[in-house]
């Protein structure tokens, strides 16, 4: 490499982008010490809407954000204060609570979390009870198999005994993957007990992303996101016999499909609801049902200054008219607060313009006796992190509440690059000023510089990759969204299909390439490497030809940009050759590029490949997800005999109930010939387990690596693997101010000290650029 000089060594590992090692020092005992802290502390992204007591108090949730980066629950009374009332850990008590609370008669709070529960930060959600005082108390815990898993979008509802009742979209019944989804009920004694299972092999709804609604005589209503005659999802109801009835089977363009929402009921038994997608125009539609599943269609949405794509229900006052938001479209493209009447006229009464108001409201309206609508935005606002709103009856917006964002970025996915002079460089999928993610520079006295901050337009966003330097000081990588393509053909990736970039020392960014989500590739998660003529070369998970496995378009592709700037693809991935290449390339002195793909391969379980200068593609080897490990979600590293080294996220041992049946994941070596070895086998538990970076290596053979979850505290660890397998961990990461996930890979340093970032944690909860000093 052309930036190769004073001791530095080029090394490729984690997600595939350049990185600069060094030769390591003699190891003693180590020392974590954090020499960044990102983000914000009192929440920020509300996925969830509000609930409004008789007061006019609301309450909600924040995903992101608290101490420990796990989502907190908040509350805003009418003189406009804002507290926390509970911040959640991420473990047995829940976290990332993507869905809002009830509140009881008593001011005790419900709700749902995503993820945390009996199975740690790796579960699968938790119903929990917040007094109020602030004490937290789980009511129940899902295990991801029979009982349910995943409530992304599913709060609960009270009846008046004090009974709860929810979904799950995931778990339960067969047919699914990881099971198809169940309507659950919780009495006043805690006890559990699944309703219905979702069952795709009866052609009925799968995964019920939305909650229920229930009637006087006790019957249930709701929606599944997929499932039904057309896959596009359905409307259904459930009566107090546990009977379940399809009232609608959502058809595609002329009906609507992907029912994300719920619904709501008038008087007469009549539901009310909105789908993702479908309409005249696939932006999605407001609809009616009558008690006999006669479907009308009120509001095709068009995706122009009306707006488009709502993701939350509809609220009805007395005179029929619905009210909603759209998380896309409007004069600004940050989605509006619409009005559809009961002929099917729709009004724009608010169009979000991002800074001033808010952006992107993924929730549903609530709305006061006087006609005051309420509702959150997940981005935006004065502090970039999302907003509290009211939309008063002349359709002024005032902002309740503002969420703080990390200005100067947060939430560090990628890995870090060094220079000659010991800066360290890196990227923040999420904060900078416009919430779409910065690149920094953090120097040898710890002072921190924002060198970029993405947009989320043209420029790209979401850098999940690091970067790779050349010997003037400019950077290259890739950004994960933005770009030039609206909707990148799929319509479950929208926001453009990500770009490559490059950054001058003066902090100016060019666009290389944006990705139009066609035969080009789309989404690269992974950065780019970059040769001594200027050439560089990365991947894309999605985009290609074809279709890979449902719901993908593309197994993605290998491409080279050259140093005049075109563009070429090397390879397409078909699925059998591997598929979904989550992490980069590397090249070695002949030209030839060596990666992995996360799927595909003979097993399904993913592959190592090669391609030589003259394009030729080779399968090294294709994993079987047993005891040489499945899912290598990183790439690999090359010593001077042309052995790869590399890790996969899943299979080797397996250790217990999902999510971890598939293995804690292995460090393995390939020769040049793709003879595998697995040098260690993860157990779970205090060892580590889920190694989603790859390794690097020093000159005695040790490699280095992180794993994502296990450790004494279930945070993650730093570890060593030497030459006969044994591994030792180094750090294990306690989730509170040194930090929490360290997904990211690591950087090895001229004295052998470790660098690195991790996912959340810290003082802000947000991630931390630590050090791990060996010496």
């Amino acid at each position: 490499m052309a930036w190769a000089k004073r001791g530095w060594i080029p090394v490729v590992l984690g997600l595939g982008f350049v990185i600069l090692g060094m030769a390591p020092g003699r190891a003693q005992t180590p020392t974590e010490v954090v020499l960044h802290n990102f983000g914000r502390y009192q929440g920020s992204q509300p996925y969830a809407g509000v609930f409004r007591d008789a007061e006019g108090n609301l309450y909600g949730t924040a995903y992101y954000g608290g101490p420990n980066y796990a989502g907190t629950i908040y509350k805003a009374d009418t003189a406009g204060n804002f507290k926390v009332l509970y911040n959640f850990t991420g473990f047995t008590d829940g976290g990332r609570p993507q869905t809002g609370v009830v509140r009881d008669a008593a001011g005790n709070l419900y709700g749902t979390t995503t993820f945390g529960g009996a199975s740690g930060f790796g579960g699968n959600g938790v119903v929990y009870k917040l007094d109020p005082a602030g004490r937290q108390t789980v009511m129940h815990s899902f295990t991801g198999v029979s009982n349910g898993s995943s409530v992304r979008a599913s709060g609960v509802i009270l009846d008046s005994a004090g009974n709860l009742y929810g979904t799950t979209e995931a778990g339960g019944g067969s047919g699914c993957e990881f099971g198809c989804g169940v309507v659950y009920k919780i009495d006043t004694a805690g006890n559990y007990t699944v309703l219905h299972n979702f069952n795709d092999g009866t052609n009925e709804g799968v995964s019920p992303y939305a909650g229920v609604i229930r009637d006087d005589a006790g019957t249930l209503y709701g929606t599944t996101y997929y499932g039904g005659a057309h896959n596009d999802g359905v409307v259904y109801k459930l009566d107090a016999a546990g009977n379940y009835t399809e009232l609608h089977s959502f058809g595609g363009k002329g009906d609507g499909q992907y029912p994300y929402a719920g619904v709501t009921m008038d008087a007469a038994g009549n539901l009310y609801g909105t789908t993702q997608g479908g309409g005249t125009a696939n932006h999605g539609v407001v609809y009616k049902l009558d008690p006999a599943g006669s479907e009308t269609v009120l509001y095709s949405f068009l995706g122009g200054a009306d707006g488009g794509n709502p993701d939350g229900g509809v609220v009805r006052d007395p005179s029929g008219n619905l009210y909603g938001t759209t998380q896309n479209f409007g004069a600004a493209n940050y989605g509006v607060v619409f009005e559809v009447d009961p002929s099917g006229h729709e009004t724009v009464l608010h169009t979000f313009t991002g800074t001033p108001d808010g952006a992107d409201s993924w929730a549903g309206l609530v709305r006061d006796p006087a006609g005051n609508l309420f509702g959150t935005t997940i981005a935006g606002g004065p502090l970039g992190g999302g907003t509290v709103f009211k939309v008063d009856t002349s359709g002024v917006e005032t902002v309740v509440h503002s969420f703080p964002a990390g200005t100067s970025g947060e939430t560090p996915e990628s890995g870090l690059a060094g220079d000659p002079a010991s800066h360290l460089y890196g990227t923040t999928v999420e904060g900078g000023t416009k919430g779409a993610g910065v690149v920094y520079r953090l120097d040898p006295g710890g002072q921190y510089r924002v060198f970029y901050t993405f947009a989320g337009g043209a420029d790209g966003g979401q850098p999940v990759a690091g970067v790779a330097l050349d010997s003037a000081g400019n950077l290259y990588g890739t950004a994960f969204s933005g770009g030039i393509t609206s909707d990148c053909t799929d319509t479950s990736l929208q926001n453009g299909c990500g770009v490559v970039y490059k950054i001058d020392p003066a902090g100016n960014e060019t666009v290389l390439y944006s990705f139009t989500g066609q035969g080009d590739g789309a989404r690269p998660y992974a950065g780019v490497v970059r040769d001594a003529e200027g050439n560089l070369y990365g991947t894309t998970y999605f985009g290609g030809t074809g279709v890979c496995f449902t719901g993908y378009f593309g197994c993605g592709v290998v491409y080279k940009i050259d140093a005049a700037g075109n563009y070429t693809v090397l390879h397409r991935f078909t699925g059998p050759d591997g598929a979904l290449p989550f992490a980069g390339v590397i090249e070695d002195a002949q030209g030839n590029l060596y990666g992995t793909t996360e799927s595909g391969g003979a097993g399904g379980w993913g592959v190592a490949f090669k391609m030589d200068t003259a394009g030729t593609y080779t399968v090294l080897h294709s994993f079987t997800g047993g005891s040489d490990g499945g899912d290598p979600t990183a790439g690999v590293i090359r010593d001077s005999d042309g052995n790869l080294y590399g890790t996969t996220y899943d299979g080797g041992i397996t250790c217990g109930p999902y999510p971890y049946y598939y293995g804690g994941g292995v460090v393995y070596k390939l020769d040049a010939s793709g003879k595998e070895t697995v040098l260690y086998s993860f157990p779970c538990g205090v060892n580590g387990s889920q190694p989603e970076a790859g390794v690097v290596r020093d000159p005695a053979g040790n490699l280095y690596g992180t794993a994502v979850s296990g450790g004494t505290d279930g945070g993650g660890v730093v570890y060593k693997v030497d030459p006969s397998g044994r591994e030792t961990v180094i750090y294990s990461f306690t989730c509170q101010a040194d930090g929490c996930l360290p997904a990211p890979p690591l950087l090895l340093g001229a004295s052998g000290n470790l660098f690195g970032t991790t996912y959340t944690g810290g003082t802000k909860g947000t991630g931390v650029v630590y050090e791990i000093k060996l010496q």
